[in-house]
This record gives C-alpha cells, structure tokens and sequence, in this order.
C-alpha cells in the first residue's frame, strides 16, 4: 500500500499556499517620491478595501451564489427578506421573525469552510449544474444535538435570496439515520474502526480526470493514519439538499467540497444489516 503517497495527496489537496508581500514606508528618506507618486500610492491602497461586485453570473448556478453569500457580508445581507420567517415544527411550532441586526447575531455561516451534499445516485449530483432550479435547501446539522435548522432559498424576480429558516430534529429528515450514524462515526474513534469496511477502497484521480485513477486499498491502521489529513466535519455538518432522492437506506455518498481550496473528495458508506460501513474513499 503506498501509504505515503496518499497521506501526501490528501494533504495537497488541503493546505492553501500564500506568498509573503513587503511594504515600503514611501514617506522614509531613503524611499523619497514625488507628491504625484505619494497620491497615486494612497489612491491605489484605497482600491484595496473598495468592496467587490458578485458578476452577473452568480445566480445562474446556486453553488456560485452560495459561495458569494458565505463569503460577502454585504452581499449576504442584500439576499435576505427581511424579516426573515423562522419556524419551528413539533409539538411546540412557533415563528418568529429575525430583523437585520437579529440575523447578524443569528449568522451561522460565517467562516465555514467546507459544505456537504449527502446523495444515493451518482446522476442526482448533477442536479447541482441546473440552471433552471428554482428551491434548494441549506441544512445545517450540529453533530452533538438533534436540533437541526434549514436554510431555504428560493430564486426571487431572477435572484436567489433567503426566504426562511425552519427547525426541526435530525430524526424526522429522510437521512436521519445516516446522520445519527456519521455523527457517532466521527465522535468514537472504536466505533470509527469497527464501521470500516476492511479494506477501505482509495480511487485517486488525476486533476484534469484523463488519466486512468489509481486505486489502492488501505487496512484499519492506515485509515487512521490517513484520517488526521481528512476534512470530515465533526462539530456541524453543513449539507447542500438541491431535490435529490433519499430513496435508499442502505446507500448514502458524502462529497466534501472545500469553499477556498477547490477540495472534493467522496466518502461511500453502504448499510449492511442495522450497520453503517465505510467502504470507499475518491478524490
């Protein structure tokens, strides 16, 4: 098994390279300038905060908009309607209406960096490349309680904005028993290694997707090992529900899609019995 090599690969696809940047003091002697160079400098330097326009572009496919909301306040407060519903389901239903500066408190997205999409058939992520989706709903999972509260977006006059929140517990979502079982899978490291399906498959593909994946097969140790550089969520799991089918109990994808670094990677589990395993990794 050649273990380094995808230890290695994992950690690639995770670290984001930055590049050091040196400023001079141009008021120094040793850097004196013309007046007319000390303006253009300090006109250039205010282009540096000046706030940036989403393209056009961004409501064409949900995930390009997504990206922009999670990552622009400005942008994010623009594609809210205010007050904004949030309901609660149950027995004890109720509704409340947040305002701009409850939803600033509220925000649960802010500096979250990867996303999921739980899905069965391979064809359903395709659902994500639709640009005629009108309804996609934004679930946020925290792992260590049932509550669970989704996001729903909807396109309004052309654009995609948040129309509502609602509330409900993990167990009543048609993937609440995977869920249950990912949230144990990822908080008991004995539980983890008894819900591997020895040996776990690694599909490792080229970047440009031409050349033919390198397969290889890793035991219980060397998945822990590999675990360390994984991005499997452990506190909230962040799923992206565009309609697809949770038709299948025994079947469930996990793709990971990081939101500064390109990441994908895909985590297969199948139900054999009253039992989850893990039993194919790709990326």
């Amino acid at each position: 098994m050649k273990k380094g090599l995808v230890i290695a690969f994992v950690l690639g696809c995770l670290l984001v390279s930055c590049k050091d940047k040196k400023m001079i003091n141009v008021f120094d002697e040793e850097n004196e300038v013309e007046e007319d160079s000390i303006e253009a400098f300090v006109g250039d330097t205010l282009h540096l905060f000046e706030e940036v326009e989403p393209p056009a572009a961004v409501d064409e496919l949900f995930d390009d908009f997504l990206y922009n909301f999670i990552d622009d306040a400005r942008f994010q407060s623009q594609r809210i309607v205010y007050p904004l519903p949030c309901k609660t389901v149950g027995a004890d239903g109720s509704e409340e209406k947040l305002t701009k500066e409850d939803w600033q408190r509220y925000d649960h997205f802010e500096n979250q960096e990867v996303l999921a999409v739980i899905y069965e058939r391979e064809q359903d992520y395709e659902l994500a490349k639709d640009t005629s989706m009108q309804h996609v709903g934004v679930e946020w999972i925290p792992l260590t309680r049932q509550d669970v509260e989704n996001f729903h977006f909807n396109r309004v006059n052309g654009q995609w904005k948040l129309t509502d929140i609602v509330k409900s517990q993990r167990d009543d979502m048609p993937n609440g028993d995977f869920l249950d079982f990912y949230a144990r899978f990822v908080a008991d490291s004995t539980f983890q290694r008894e819900s591997l399906s020895e040996p776990v498959k690694v599909i490792l593909t080229s970047e440009d997707g031409e050349e033919e994946p390198e397969v290889e097969q890793v035991n219980a140790d060397e998945w822990f090992e590999m675990r360390e550089s994984l991005p499997l969520p452990s506190d909230v799991l962040v799923n992206v529900n565009y309609g697809q089918a949770s038709i299948s109990q025994n079947k469930k994808i996990l793709l990971l899609q990081g939101l500064s670094n390109g990441m994908q990677m895909k985590f297969k589990f199948n139900k054999e019995g009253d039992n989850w395993f893990l039993h194919e990794i790709e990326y």
